[in-house]
């Protein structure tokens, strides 16, 4: 398709102000933007497409860096809440987490442990990211889908769920699944510190297997080890990893979780980040615009709980005397790991996704409401028999943050915005995944003017393009890729919220990508996006 896009306000990525003009794109590439008229010459001669933006916004497509899509992007399905945001480009692999590399030997394992996040795999396997990139292609996602190799995954494919370090044969291999992915394109690697099994690797081990990106390989995404009282340390984990490795590092979904950790832990949190980067580090941030944050029940377990493997711990729960056991370890809590039923609290903890019929009660109540209402005896016997009856597929919400800490890191220049989206079977999902995009640009920039429209576009479109290491989108530019969307400001939101959070948004006009037209006014018209190599 070739178009001319005239009238529109260029809202370009770069954060420079907007300007009315004129865009022509052709053959999927931008190749010139005016400001005022195009050229009667174009406007006359060039056989393109008119596409009258009077009134709209015209900026490049929403890039998400941080959504859990991974076996969600095979489906029939999968397009239409994304594309309804006005994102073009998704980044999987995040937090450890992968369906990739799936040995046999741990296949069930790594299935049901991701279920949560990723949703069913629907008989969906693939051994090699090679196997994964394969199907991802002849499934031909709606919007462009980037990835992430996970450390979690790596680690689950050489040992399981072991808790032990690696030995050196084990480094070897792990070296080894990490070269696989970076070979087939992968735009770094993730980790996920808070999770088993990479909460049982020290810093050092991580930085050993990390350092296989050195010298451009890629990225270094950080869930962080702890996001409550002992952020500090945990931002100073990373950084450490991430210059032994050296290697850049993207600290993900940054926050201050619990009360007992808003505003000057935080602060203190980024007075350590700026003066590393004061320094020369390579070192950003990214955030979600909602105050609850969503994981998997599972996340609340104590570690030396879960050693025994995590099918296994699940299948304990049935066992009174393990009950008894997990509800001492909450209690007594365990060096090194972040007890989020003390520092968040079973009171903030909102069941968000169950399975079986005769748990939906539950759905949209907090533990301890739940504990009090059902007769249990206190919140970890309410717990435990949760996740007993779903085999540990549980969906969480945590009440977690202040609303003036996220307006904090929304103004950090070197922050970027992300969904965190998770695609578990959710009955009640976080609105996150309807609503990120056109919630920042709604409630940050145009009503509470937490920044410019111009500067919250910049952290939806090139920012995060530079650091993912996407050199021909993010920008309306010449000889760019053409993934451009328009919208009236003023119309285009978000509907999710807590009580109705599987609202799609609305407003977006149109989506193109890569040149060609994908979506117009709620309905997806084609697929013309892509696997995003490194």
């Amino acid at each position: 398709m070739n178009a001319l896009i005239r009238n529109g306000l260029i809202v370009d990525g770069s954060g420079e102000p907007p300007y009315e003009g004129a865009c022509l794109v052709e053959d999927g590439f931008i190749r010139a933007l005016w400001h005022g008229r195009a050229p009667a010459a174009v406007e006359k001669g060039n056989n393109a497409e008119v596409i009258d933006a009077a009134g709209r916004v015209v900026c490049p497509g929403f890039i998400d860096m941080h959504r859990h899509c991974d076996t969600a992007a095979l489906r029939e399905d999968f397009g239409l809440i994304e594309l309804s945001q006005g994102i073009t480009s998704c980044f999987a692999g995040n937090c450890g987490m992968a369906p990739v590399p799936n040995v046999s030997a741990f296949r069930q394992s790594l299935e049901n442990y991701l279920e949560p996040c990723l949703g069913s795999f629907k008989n969906e396997t693939f051994s090699t990211h090679r196997e994964y990139l394969k199907r991802l292609e002849a499934a031909q996602p709606p919007v462009n889908m980037g990835f992430f190799a996970g450390m979690g995954a790596i680690r689950i494919a050489v040992k399981g769920f072991d808790p032990s370090p690696f030995a050196a044969s084990e480094m070897d291999a792990a070296h080894g699944l990490l070269r696989d992915a970076l070979d087939c394109g992968a735009y770094g690697m993730s980790i996920g510190l808070m999770y088993v099994p990479e909460l049982y690797s020290g810093a050092d081990e991580i930085a050993a297997l990390a350092s296989v990106m050195k010298g451009g390989g890629g990225i270094l995404c950080a869930h962080m080890r702890w996001e409550t009282e002992r952020l500090e340390k945990a931002v100073q984990e990373v950084i450490h990893i991430a210059q032994k490795a050296e290697v850049p590092l993207e600290i993900s979904h940054f926050k201050a979780a619990g009360a007992t950790a808003w505003h000057d832990v935080l602060y203190r949190a980024i007075e350590i980040i700026e003066a590393e980067r004061g320094r020369g580090a390579d070192i950003t941030v990214d955030f979600y615009p909602y105050d609850c944050g969503s994981s998997t029940m599972m996340q609340m377990l104590p570690p030396s709980y879960l050693a025994v493997g995590v099918e296994d711990a699940i299948e304990g729960l049935k066992k009174r005397e393990n009950v008894e056991k997990m509800r001492k370890l909450l209690e007594s809590g365990e060096p090194g790991w972040d007890n989020l039923s003390k520092t968040i609290g079973w009171d903030r903890t909102i069941i968000s996704s169950v399975r079986r019929d005769e748990n939906r009660k539950f759905l949209g109540k907090s533990v301890s409401a739940c504990a009090k209402e059902y007769g249990f005896r206190d919140e970890a016997e309410m717990a435990a028999q949760l996740m007993y009856s779903e085999k540990g597929k549980v969906a969480i919400i945590n009440q977690s943050m202040s609303p003036n800490d996220i307006d904090t890191i929304a103004r950090l220049p070197y922050s970027s915005l992300i969904s965190d989206s998770l695609y578990g079977d959710m009955n009640n999902p976080h609105p996150r995944l309807y609503g990120s995009f056109p919630r920042f640009l709604r409630d940050f920039a145009r009503e509470r003017g937490i920044l410019d429209f111009a500067q919250a576009v910049r952290k939806m479109t090139s920012q995060p393009a530079q650091r993912v290491g996407l050199k021909d989108r993010g920008l309306l530019s010449p000889d760019y890729r053409a993934d451009i969307i328009i919208f009236d400001p003023a119309a285009f939101r978000d509907n999710a919220d807590y009580l109705t959070p599987a609202a799609l948004a609305s407003g977006l006009d149109c989506a193109i990508i890569n040149g060609k037209t994908v979506y117009r006014n709620g309905r997806m018209l084609c697929r013309n996006a892509g696997v995003l190599r490194r």
